[in-house]
């Protein structure tokens, strides 16, 4: 198992979507071992507890793979049901080739051009259609949400892992020791190799909440302590870190240069709740 987060050595922000990805903080190491192994056409899964980057990385991966433009990346944002990562990948081989043809049970052969007739599928034409593909290019198969592994998906990556490097994420480690997987992957699905996000260490938040707090009328004089307050409530966890200082932005929270970090917490419970 790889564990990237011990050894980051440089902090980074850029701009996705319009505003700053704050869950790109200190994720270089990360980025270079994902990289790494797709240049070497090696599969990766990728976990870690639900806000420490995980979409955010995967984002910025296929980023830089359709720039480059090898390998292509098939990236399927929602993997929670077999059918939903063949659509999405049925649907982007149909706009790399223009067309498809799909072969029935009775041997007939059908030409997909559009991608209503690609919905119209069943999973074993879908299936058929993206394994007779995806070994017709170089590509890099992208799969975030993983956390629902059925028996279909099972056979299917089993199958994918032979045909392309697969980048795929969960929350779940898939290691043998992960008792909640135990029994439900296939054995090839354990060996697959591993990369951890931890959440941030206190000197890698510090840098994110710096870029958070920036706009903040915040003194001084307060900051350091509100600083640790924040990473103790939060165990650095990016989105966590995040979701306080969005929060703080509203006016009734920040009072005499000072920001409530009670009233905040207490209200982002309510609102969980609710």
């Amino acid at each position: 198992m790889l564990s990237a987060g011990s050894d980051r050595r440089s902090n980074r922000s850029r701009k996705h979507r319009g505003s700053p990805d704050i869950s790109l903080i200190a994720r270089d190491r990360e980025f270079a071992v994902i990289l790494e192994h797709i240049a070497e056409r090696k599969s990766l899964h990728i976990y870690g507890e639900g806000g420490t980057g995980k979409s955010a990385l995967l984002d910025q991966v296929y980023d830089f793979l359709k720039t480059r433009g090898t390998p292509i990346p098939i990236y399927c944002r929602s993997s929670r049901t077999l059918r939903s990562i063949l659509l999405q990948m049925a649907l982007f081989l149909l706009s790399h080739f223009s067309y498809l043809e799909s072969v029935d049970k009775f041997k007939r052969v059908k030409e997909i051009q559009c991608g209503s007739d690609i919905k119209k599928l069943s999973i074993r034409a879908l299936r058929n259609v993206v394994f007779s593909y995806i070994s017709l290019a170089d590509f890099c198969v992208i799969l975030d949400h993983l956390e629902y592994v059925t028996p279909k998906i099972n056979g299917f990556l089993t199958t994918l892992y032979e045909k392309a490097p697969v980048i795929t994420s969960s929350k779940q480690s898939w290691e043998l020791s992960d008792y909640s997987f135990r029994g439900r992957l296939d054995y090839c699905l354990y060996l697959i190799p591993k990369l951890r996000l931890d959440h941030l260490r206190k000197k890698d938040a510090l840098v994110l909440m710096e870029i958070l707090c920036d706009n903040l009328n915040i003194d001084y004089s307060t900051k350091r302590r509100m600083f640790d307050e924040v990473f103790h409530i939060s165990k650095g966890n990016p989105r966590a870190i995040s979701r306080i200082f969005e929060t703080a932005r509203r006016p009734e929270y920040l009072r005499d240069n000072r920001l409530n970090l009670k009233l905040i917490m207490i209200d982002s419970k309510i609102e969980d709740i609710a």
